[in-house]
């Protein structure tokens, strides 16, 4: 009698995994790129699903001894990739396993799980969710605050909540405001009032870009006065944030800032975002310097303004003087700016350029966009002017997830 084929082979079902981690990985990173529209971001999505079922085609028992493991590992792509697997079986044993470890878990294996736990059926987790908001230790709660706002499940009233906008640890406070965020942007005018002075007002950084990020998605128009004067008074986070919300009055703050920024990428990265087109000038100058940073840095700010490519010489990146062998192996090699061309188009262009107060990827963006262009868009400026819209209370999107 032959013997039974094998219903799958354990190294075809480890490479689903490890290229599930992969594909996850590359979905995180397009959420905000601005190489990626809809499409494509749904393209990773279905890569994503094409992993799983290769996954699926093993029993629950065979899944759960391969994938266990792996859940205890600190890579959050890894953790999210078996956590995913295994709740997409939908039997009890493996859900209460993710469960537990979700509730054991800290960094970015946390991180992981709560993506997991995100993009499962909400029915399935949900009361162990909402026990952990409740009861677990901050870390574990926001967690949880994370997966309930990604469902669109958490309550914005929540006690919880607002014990963890205030928490002691920056990290903690800055995910529960992003996890308010996608609350109170579901509740619209129910929402309750929020601390943002205490937030915008914070040490850290990544806390102060937090609650900036909520009063714009979350209609606090009169936001912008202290984001400018934050910004005015050198504020990077306050800087970032007027470049996305501003108008063209704030054009001279933001390019006084951009000037006093020795470090070219951060300098051209701010008048980009901002795109404004007083900085084009100032861009093809740059251009033609000595300084082989700034110039590339200007060559790409440009094309991201005018949406026009302006590629020329491919260089070697320049390394500090002493640096190892090692380091200048490493230097990338970057396009550096066709100068002559970009002088054309500004005699070309520039007076069409200058009758719009914000370009992006050759759009103008003066009264943004419909809800029928988003998808054209790619995603970071995609959620800008989404950003911008729902600041002046006329949302045509709703927030990013928070992976």
């Amino acid at each position: 009698m032959p013997a039974a084929r094998a219903r799958n082979i354990p190294d075809l079902l480890r490479i689903h995994a490890d290229d599930l981690a992969f594909q996850w990985s590359q979905r995180r990173a397009a959420l905000n790129s601005r190489k990626h529209t809809l499409r494509e971001y749904a393209e990773i999505n279905e890569r994503i699903e094409a992993h799983v079922q290769g996954l699926l085609v093993a029993d629950g028992q065979a899944l759960m001894a391969l994938l266990q493991p792996q859940l205890a590992l600190g890579d959050r792509d890894e953790a999210f990739a078996a956590a995913h697997a295994l709740l997409r079986i939908g039997a009890a044993a493996p859900t209460h396993l993710v469960i537990v470890e979700f509730s054991r878990a800290v960094g970015e294996r946390l991180a992981g799980l709560r993506d997991a736990l995100s993009l499962a059926p909400h029915a399935q987790v949900a009361a162990e969710v909402q026990s952990a908001l409740e009861k677990a230790k901050p870390s574990t709660a926001v967690a949880a605050a994370v997966v309930l706002a990604n469902h669109k499940q958490l309550d914005p009233r929540s006690m919880r909540l607002a014990q963890l906008l205030a928490d002691p640890d920056p990290s903690v406070a800055s995910l529960a405001w992003r996890a308010a965020l996608l609350a109170d942007s579901v509740a619209a005018k129910a929402a309750p009032e929020r601390p943002f002075k205490l937030a915008v007002a914070a040490e850290w950084p990544g806390l102060r870009a937090a609650a900036w990020q909520a009063a714009a998605w979350t209609g606090q128009a009169q936001a912008l006065a202290p984001l400018r004067q934050a910004a005015a008074a050198g504020d990077a986070v306050a800087l970032h944030w007027l470049a996305i919300l501003g108008s063209t009055d704030d054009a001279p703050v933001i390019q006084k800032a951009a000037l006093a920024m020795p470090d070219a990428q951060a300098r051209c990265e701010l008048l980009a975002r901002f795109g404004h087109p007083s900085a084009l000038n100032a861009l093809v100058r740059w251009m033609g310097g000595d300084d082989v940073a700034l110039a590339h840095a200007s060559g790409e700010a440009f094309t991201r303004i005018t949406g026009i490519e302006i590629r020329g010489e491919r260089r070697r990146m320049p390394v500090a003087e002493g640096a190892d062998e090692f380091t200048r192996e490493m230097a990338p090699d970057i396009w550096m700016p066709d100068v002559q061309k970009a002088r054309t188009l500004m005699e070309r262009h520039g007076a069409e350029w200058s009758a719009s107060q914000r370009w992006c990827a050759g759009r103008r963006m003066d009264d943004g966009v419909s809800r029928e262009q988003l998808p054209t868009l790619d995603l970071e400026a995609r959620w800008d002017v989404a950003a911008r819209a729902a600041l002046v209370g006329r949302p045509v999107s709703a927030p990013p997830p928070i992976h």
